[in-house]
């Protein structure tokens, strides 16, 4: 029998878990809520809230993952019975539309992370701007290009064991995911009319 891979340190799983579920969407759209419904009026709910919710069903979805033991599939047999087995298949398939997106984000980001390496992606102008996002997604070679690039870094993470790749990118990367959002915010409140959200 082999044995399973494993989280090499408690840290490792926290940091990965945190990372699983603070999603994008809660990045990407999260200051156009705060602006728009208060500001830290609109923080600190979404702050309990946040954590309350996704604390709870981040320590269900880790219970079932270890009363399951196995794939998706065999974990909602042993846990509900044969009745729930249609519900793992709907959660692999919304599993590969969510990673889907992903993907396509993911691939417009090295797009991205490549023009500001070479010194093209930096624009302050709007209009600037989105004409380079559509240049990218107009062409659709670059565009699915990309996207496969991330699906392949992806899937080299992935196959590696869990304290390897996963555990190992989520202890580089978190941290400076963090710091990042720091900075991001400092310099989103002092920036003129930061005051009026």
């Amino acid at each position: 029998m082999n044995s399973r891979s494993t989280w090499a340190s408690q840290i490792g799983f926290i940091l990965s878990s945190v990372g699983a579920a603070v999603g994008l969407g809660a990045i990407w759209k999260f200051p156009y809520l705060a602006g728009s419904n208060g500001g830290s009026a609109f923080f600190f709910p979404y702050l309990i809230l946040t954590f309350t919710v996704g604390l709870v069903l981040l320590i269900a979805e880790i219970t079932a993952g270890r009363l399951g033991a196995g794939s998706v599939v065999t974990g909602y047999r042993s846990l509900g019975g044969k009745g729930f087995v249609p519900w793992a298949y709907l959660g692999i398939l919304t599993g590969y539309g969510v990673m889907c997106f992903y993907s396509a984000v993911g691939g417009w980001t090295i797009s991205y992370l490549i023009d500001a390496l070479l010194g093209n992606g930096i624009v302050a102008d709007k209009a600037a701007l989105g004409a380079h996002f559509g240049s990218l997604v107009a062409d659709p070679v670059k565009a699915i290009g990309f996207q496969a690039l991330f699906l392949v870094l992806t899937a080299l993470i992935v196959n590696r064991e869990v304290s390897r790749g996963i555990e190992l990118l989520n202890k580089i990367m978190l941290p400076i995911f963090m710091g990042l959002m720091v900075v991001i915010i400092i310099r989103g409140v002092t920036l003129p009319g930061a005051e009026k959200g």
